[in-house]
């Protein structure tokens, strides 16, 4: 009888704790969102017109094109440049932001030619108006927000496996911060490009694979992450192809978690919802792109084998851009690109802190892995972003070839996340330091004896 009623106030004091708790995250949360729409906002205003939104904003006529005029096996789908330069689903989206504020594909813009001086592409019409470029920024400023918000639960999840108390809230927060002070992701995320639709899915598509790698009930429920897995690392590959590193790390990861069960289990457990994923990824990469309807293998290789050979003929264009075929060379110019060039801590504070934040948190996503495999415990968050780190580094690297910050932002994401990760250890770790002298302390006093 004593203990029921000891019990009940106990418990009914952890559900209050626990409610507040819940309060103060959805509170935090939204202050993160209203203070990524305002940084967002303003950058995507005051920056400057950059060529390559003039392409984006005039091939988003693709819109009108496929769900308009529903013309899906016409002519502007057969192979040619611009089908075969990106894949459809930036151009969808921006073309039907741009429709739901009253354009045409009329009013659109044309495609800036660089072979030509900017005074021909202004008379050509091939410069948007400012409330054109305006509004086409305003529908990705959408998906930058959303994609920086993303950061939180991925930097939670992955903060949260170290299990030191607020490591995981205080890795998400860092994380969001980190990617609004960003000299590059703030820059391209808010221009008419592909680029924070592209983040958007690949965070996405980790969301989603960080919950399906956890999901312990049913079927369906698994069934369901594993659709919205697909679902997000299709769209990302079908917004630029180098959403495929998302899947890439993906499947290391996978390759990972199955080879530890295979060595502790002597079977393989729980792969049929990652085959779940990897078909609905590459079904919802066909289905988006109706260049790919005659012949989707052999026209998938044809867009991987076109974006190599105009990133080389981008170099022969540009010499001074041109990156030597040599990986040692390669791997210094991401270097430097990443962490100096457009490094947060490098670039707003002049402080050489970028690269050893993420040497650091790239140190601690892998000792919680190997904590994880000695423990026989699954691999979690960590060695999902351990595997995606990886995957971009290397292809990223590899394929380096020509300079331009598109090929940075990936990166530079996976990046901000491990610096938050560090970050978060370094100030959760020198918290638990400064606590411990101080509870040995008031045991000694408890335990000293007391005076007559």
């Amino acid at each position: 009888m004593t203990t029921s009623v000891v019990e009940a106030p106990a418990a009914k004091i952890g559900v209050r704790t626990a409610s507040r708790a819940t309060i103060a995250e959805v509170l935090l949360v939204l202050v993160l969102a209203a203070t990524a729409i305002v940084v967002l906002y303003q950058q995507a205003q005051r920056q400057s017109f950059s060529v390559d939104e003039s392409r984006w904003i005039a091939t988003s006529r693709y819109f009108w094109i496929t769900f308009v005029d529903r013309d899906v096996l016409g002519p502007a789908w057969q192979p040619n440049y611009i089908v075969l330069t990106h894949p459809p689903v930036a151009r969808y989206i921006i073309g039907a932001g741009l429709a739901l504020q009253g354009w045409s594909p009329d009013d659109l813009n044309g495609r800036y030619d660089t072979d030509r001086s900017r005074d021909f592409n202004r008379r050509a019409g091939n410069i948007p108006s400012r409330e054109l470029l305006n509004d086409a920024r305003n529908v990705v400023l959408l998906f930058a927000v959303v994609a920086t918000l993303l950061l939180y639960p991925i930097g939670r999840s992955v903060g949260g496996a170290l299990g030191w108390g607020l490591a995981g809230p205080l890795s998400g927060v860092t994380a969001v911060v980190l990617a609004l002070a960003h000299p590059l992701l703030a820059t391209v995320w808010t221009r008419a490009l592909a680029e924070s639709v592209l983040a958007f899915f690949c965070l996405l598509a980790i969301w989603f694979a960080i919950h399906l790698a956890r999901a312990s009930g049913g079927s369906r429920t698994r069934f369901g992450w594993a659709l919205g897995l697909g679902l997000s690392v299709g769209l990302a590959t079908a917004t630029k192809l180098s959403g495929s590193l998302v899947a890439a790390g993906l499947v290391l990861y996978v390759a990972a978690r199955q080879a530890l069960r295979l060595w502790q289990e002597r079977r393989l457990v729980g792969l049929g919802p990652w085959i779940d994923a990897g078909l609905a990824a590459v079904l919802f990469f066909v289905v988006v792109n109706p260049l790919l309807y005659p012949n989707p293998a052999w026209r998938s290789v044809l867009l991987f084998e076109h974006r190599r050979d105009e990133m080389e003929q981008q170099a022969l264009g540009t010499p001074r851009l041109a990156i030597p075929n040599d990986v040692t060379v390669r791997a210094a110019m991401m270097y430097r690109r990443t962490f100096l060039d457009w490094g947060t801590f490098e670039a707003r504070f002049g402080l050489p802190l970028d690269a050893p934040l993420a040497a650091i948190g790239l140190g601690v996503v892998a000792f919680v892995t190997w904590r994880a495999i000695r423990r026989r415990e699954s691999l979690g968050p960590p060695t999902l972003l351990l595997c995606w780190t990886a995957a971009v580094y290397v292809v990223s690297t590899v394929n380096f070839g020509f300079d331009s910050s598109h090929y940075v932002a990936p990166l530079a994401t996976v990046a901000v996340l491990l610096q938050a990760v560090a970050l978060a250890a370094l100030v959760t770790l020198a918290v638990r330091l400064v606590r411990r002298p101080s509870r040995t302390a008031a045991r000694d006093l408890s335990d000293a004896p007391t005076a007559a």
